[in-house]
């Protein structure tokens, strides 16, 4: 490796910046996408915006069959490239290419051939927004085994080092994305299935150009590598231990999220395109945090390769400290300018009055969502994945019963008290999670200066 690769070495903040900005700027131009297409969709009106927020769910569902790939390359070929055998690296690299693959082939076929059941579950009054749900996904889906293909390919640079390739070459497959949207919307008059369109096409760039890199660039993880061989049984396994309980708790997590959004659906069409708009606008934290979050399980699996604790324990700290001001920024921005933000995506004078305690109650949890981000991140780059998923598993069954019973025509709290629950089982989860991690980092100096 050389010196802007190896993350053992050099200042923490400046080489964990240097690794994270290209992957925050991905994650920002994506979901800078997903804005301007929340835009389109405005102009059409709220079936549409509700109807690919429904869609959208699903998408997200399916990344946590995408993780198995992406977050076994993370871990397995940046502990293997920190211990200096890069042969194992390279096996990682084709299993989670492999399992990529076949995951990515299957949830399509599935989307396709269970769309109209998968509409359904939402149960809308309005029979438009079911229709165009259906017809979103039935396009969306021959685009998931492309994802799942480019996020493995991205993991695999970014745990070598090396964030910026796949962050420049995602970021043109985007902004491809963000001039046909308009084009396919509006003036070919595709409608709503126009941005379905844009974005398989943008998908498809982006995997070939990751693929080829990974064959031609000067700055590849490997000299030669062989693409979609067939893994080694062994290799296989491990990925799936580490990254199973990943995978178990974002598939548990998503499908709460949808349980919460048809209580959303309960109060209209005009509620869950609220939800909409007001999770994009949230992203700015959780998309953020989390592309920050791939490159600390980068940055923390390459030391503990190369058995540097003290190294993790300050890393822990800076990433704490930065993901702490950020979450701040974040908080301020929804709970003061916000509405402002939010009239950009769904000009309704009513609809922007309500939103303004809507962003309020989410300001609330920023914070606990950004330590959250790093801890449980931390924990995934030390190979440990079970007590994030322990956490976030229980956090997130404890959120239905919350939204249905605030929201419980008793209390009187209707659609706010969906809100409540959300930011409430967000912040549980943040405080958790930090406390053990902490708790954790704790005993094992305890450990240590007794076996001295």
């Amino acid at each position: 490796m050389d010196d802007k690769t190896d993350l053992t070495r050099g200042p923490i903040l400046r080489r964990l910046m240097y690794l994270s900005v290209p992957i925050i700027g991905s994650q920002t131009i994506n979901m800078l996408y997903n804005l301007a297409d929340m835009f389109w969709m405005g102009r059409l009106g709220s079936e549409e915006v509700a109807a690919t927020g429904a869609a959208g769910l699903y998408i997200w569902l399916s990344i946590a069959f995408m993780y198995l790939g992406s977050v076994g390359a993370s871990i397995g070929v940046s502990g293997a490239i920190g211990s200096g055998d890069r042969e194992k690296a390279k096996a990682y690299t084709n299993t989670a290419l492999f399992i990529s693959l076949v995951c990515g082939a299957g949830i399509a076929l599935a989307m396709i051939t269970l769309r109209s059941q998968m509409a359904g579950f939402f149960n809308f009054r309005e029979a438009n927004v079911a229709k165009y749900t259906e017809n979103y996904l039935a396009v969306t889906a021959i685009g998931i085994p492309l994802t799942y293909i480019s996020a493995t390919l991205g993991a695999v640079f970014t745990a070598a080092g090396n964030s910026r390739t796949p962050f420049i070459y995602n970021t043109i497959g985007i902004c491809i994305n963000m001039v046909l949207d308009p084009i396919l919307i509006f003036t070919l008059n595709f409608g709503i299935m126009g941005a379905a369109y844009s974005n398989v096409i943008g998908q498809v760039i982006s995997c070939t150009t990751l693929l080829v890199l990974m064959k031609k660039s000067k700055k590849r993880p490997f000299e030669d590598i062989k693409f979609f061989t067939a893994p080694k049984w062994d290799d296989v396994i491990w990925i799936l231990k580490k990254t199973l309980p990943i995978s178990a708790e974002s598939l548990l997590f998503t499908f709460l999220v949808m349980v919460t959004s048809r209580r959303e659906a309960f109060f209209g069409a005009d509620a869950m395109a609220m939800s909409r708009v007001g999770s994009q606008i949230e992203s700015l934290t959780w998309l953020v945090g989390g592309a920050f979050g791939t490159a600390l399980v980068a940055y923390i699996g390459q030391n503990y390769g190369a058995k540097k604790p003290e190294r993790i324990k300050a890393t822990y700290r800076t990433a704490s400290l930065v993901m702490l001001c950020y979450g701040a920024f974040i908080a301020f921005l929804l709970a003061v300018p916000g509405k402002y933000l939010f009239g950009l995506f769904l000009p309704d004078p009513e609809l922007i009055e309500r939103s303004v305690l809507y962003l309020r109650i989410l300001a609330i949890c920023q914070i606990p969502m950004c330590l959250e981000s790093v801890s449980s991140n931390t924990f995934r780059g030390l190979g440990k994945t079970i007590p994030p998923a322990v956490i976030n598993t229980a956090c997130n069954i404890i959120r239905v019963p919350l939204v249905y019973l605030l929201s419980a025509e008793f209390l009187g709290l209707g659609l706010r008290g969906v809100w409540i629950g959300i930011s409430a089982s967000a912040c549980i989860k943040g405080i958790w999670s930090y406390s053990w991690y902490y708790y954790t980092e704790k005993k094992a100096d305890r450990e240590q200066i007794s076996s001295l």
